[in-house]
């Protein structure tokens, strides 16, 4: 970190209370000690710092290679234009949620002109610049962030006391948004404030089942509670009977294997007499009723056109659910030798044309059926497809806060960096190294869990893990202990939660393979 005594220069200055602006603005000072008083800050006010150190000119037609995602939040940018001059500091773009592509349209849209005129009269600078928060106590009255967070050390190995705190940040996320009905917001946008209108009823059964998980580990009640309002609010909002006695999870879009068996997985974690039964019939039903020889699974019930859309995450999904109605013997469940059958199916289609989506679900489905079938065939698939996916994770040549997450730059079609895709994949690895040491495999029990370790501290990174990683959001309980969706966007969903709470759950266990661990609900007369 550079100095920041003696000299004269450039600073962003935003004094916020409870989160909200006060005022803001930019000015030189030549003292920072004296800062606070300088912008009218009172004891109860928080002051947002950017201190220049670097403008550099950037040709308009070098906007995309110099203002990437990467940089977001790190460096800020400067419009000029003839003799209008505006200027977004990094942390006021990460508080603002703002991307530099929108900066752009904004300023454009603000001044009427069109981009062809602003690239011939107008200019571009970028700059960086020191960041921290300055508190009124002096003792411990300078806080230094690294785009808009404070860092997280970079440790390997891992740590339970954080898998534990993170875990339970997130339970209690989850808690302090759960509505009066059991609803639990899928998505949050922290700078506005406002919850999102967006809507997947697969990933906030995702949610019932991990909070529903955490609350079995953990013994807390409030959770467990909390996870069984939520996926009654779930099922009645998305359940319905589609005939033949099969049910299905409906959505505007449509009905989709993987809601049917995540819905399934949920109901099962969140055993406790009677009160779902029907439902997990009919769900079980379903999935076997698109169940096929050549594909594994067909992928939605309806609309037909888009059936065999998301095959990677789906079959997996439908899979698992296979593998453990099977271990648990439920009525609806196959035999053991259809599931050997549709995971070779699968296992087929995955090398015709891989993707790491593929891998997590699959992996968890395969430990499953190890532990019924003893096969080494699972064992060994599950870990070609996990050493296959370790070299996507990213360690080396990125800024530390990105470090641990799961990207190829060289396959974007694979998808973007994301801490939900961080979390699932950490839950196959988590797997993954349990069979490895069943099965007394050191180095690979060794290299997933420094994979293991990386990844969570990404997710750690990603996390609102107090009032300082929060200082520009005024609702701090609607976003302490969720994750963002990466360092640059704040946005919170709750399967990023989810994902990382079945994650940190089962890197706690660590205990067989059978994954995930599911005790026999008692199902009352489906059983008879």
């Amino acid at each position: 970190m550079r100095s920041l005594a003696g000299t004269s220069e450039l600073i962003w200055y935003c004094v916020r209370r409870n989160g909200i602006v006060q005022r803001d603005g930019w000015l030189r000072c030549a003292k920072l000690d004296d800062l606070r008083k300088c912008v009218n800050a009172s004891p109860d006010d928080i002051v947002e710092v950017c201190k220049v150190y670097r403008l550099q000119a950037v040709p308009p037609r070098r906007f995309t290679e110099v203002f990437m995602n990467r940089a977001r939040g790190l460096n800020g940018i400067e419009f000029s234009f003839r003799d209008d001059l505006a200027r977004l500091a990094p942390t006021r773009m990460i508080a603002a949620n703002l991307s530099f592509e929108r900066a752009l349209d904004k300023f454009l849209l603000q001044r009427d002109i069109d981009l062809r005129t602003f690239v011939a009269h107008g200019s571009l600078r970028t700059f960086s610049a020191e960041q921290f928060l300055l508190k009124a106590d002096k003792g411990n009255g300078r806080i230094d962030l690294f785009r808009g967070s404070t860092l997280v050390d970079e440790k390997p190995a891992i740590s339970r006391t954080a898998v534990a705190e993170m875990a339970d940040g997130i339970g209690q996320w989850m808690i302090n948004n759960q509505c009066s009905d059991g609803a639990i917001p899928y998505k949050y946008w922290p700078s506005r404030g406002t919850v999102s209108p967006a809507d997947n009823a697969i990933r906030n059964f995702l949610g019932s089942w991990a909070l529903a998980r955490w609350g079995k580990f953990s013994g807390n009640d409030a959770f467990r509670l909390a996870a069984r309002r939520n996926l009654r609010f779930n099922l009645r909002r998305y359940f319905k009977p589609i005939g033949d006695g099969r049910g299905a999870i409906v959505e505007s879009s449509g009905a989709k294997l993987g809601a049917a068996a995540i819905a399934g997985l949920a109901i099962l974690e969140n055993s406790g007499g009677d009160e779902f039964v029907e439902e997990l019939s009919m769900l079980g039903k379903g999935i076997n009723s698109l169940a096929d020889d050549k594909l594994g699974f067909r992928t939605f019930f309806f609309p037909q056109e888009r059936d065999g859309e998301n095959w990677n995450f789906y079959s997996g999904e439908a899979l698992l659910f296979w593998a453990v109605a099977t271990r648990l013997g439920l009525p609806t469940a196959p035999s053991i030798s259809r599931c050997v059958s549709t995971f070779e199916t699968c296992r087929s289609r995955h090398y015709r044309r891989r993707n790491p989506a593929f891998v997590p679900w699959h992996t968890q489905a395969c430990a499953v059926l190890y532990g019924l079938s003893g096969c080494r065939n699972f064992a060994d698939f599950t870990f070609e497809i996990n050493d296959w996916l370790l070299p996507m994770q990213q360690w080396h040549g990125l800024p530390p806060d990105m470090k641990g997450r799961f990207y190829d730059p060289a396959r974007p079609e694979f998808g973007p960096p994301h801490a939900a895709s961080t979390g699932v994949y950490l839950e196959g690895l988590a797997t993954a190294v349990s069979l490895a040491r069943m099965v007394n495999d050191p180095g690979r029990v060794s290299a997933y869990e420094v994979a293991i370790g990386r990844g969570l501290r990404s997710l750690r990174q990603l996390q609102f893990r107090g009032a300082h990683d929060a200082f520009y959001v005024s609702k701090k309980k609607r976003v302490i202990g969720a994750l963002r969706t990466e360092v640059y966007d704040n946005a919170i969903r709750i399967d990023s939660a989810a994902h990382a709470l079945l994650a940190a759950e089962r890197i706690l266990r660590q205990t067989g393979v059978e994954a995930p661990e599911l005790p026999v609900p008692n199902l009352g007369s489906m059983l008879e």
